[in-house]
């Protein structure tokens, strides 16, 4: 027998193959994208706690004020290099993020909480 072409079966077969593995693909990535976004919004928020403890450390004897520390404060005092970008909407969240000190006794910084960033999306 010479027949030249696919049959329909063999044609849905293949279909079917290739759509379970773009649904293997898409949910892998999704998920790989999903935890990059939580690393990079995690890791943002150590960023902002090393920079409060930079800022503390570099003013404690000058009389500091621990609630007038801000986040656009301390990007304009560049002890953040820019303006935070909350990696799940893409957003300027600087002057939207509060923040929470806590100092020692010595003027030393205690903790530190980030509000207003959500990094378990």
């Amino acid at each position: 027998m010479n027949r030249k072409g696919f049959t329909l079966i063999e044609l849905i077969v293949t279909i079917a193959l290739l759509a379970v593995i773009s649904l293997i693909s898409f949910v892998s990535v999704s998920s790989a994208i999903k935890k990059n976004k939580t690393n990079n919004c995690n890791t943002l928020v150590d960023n902002i706690k090393g920079a409060v403890n930079e800022y503390v450390s570099d003013n404690r004897y000058d009389g500091l004020d621990v609630s007038a520390i801000t986040v656009r404060k301390l990007v304009e005092e560049h002890y953040l290099s820019s303006n935070i970008i909350n990696p799940f909407t893409n957003e300027d969240v600087t002057d939207s993020l509060t923040l929470t000190i806590e100092l020692n006794s010595n003027y030393t910084l205690k903790s530190v909480t980030v509000n207003g960033i959500n990094c378990n999306n």
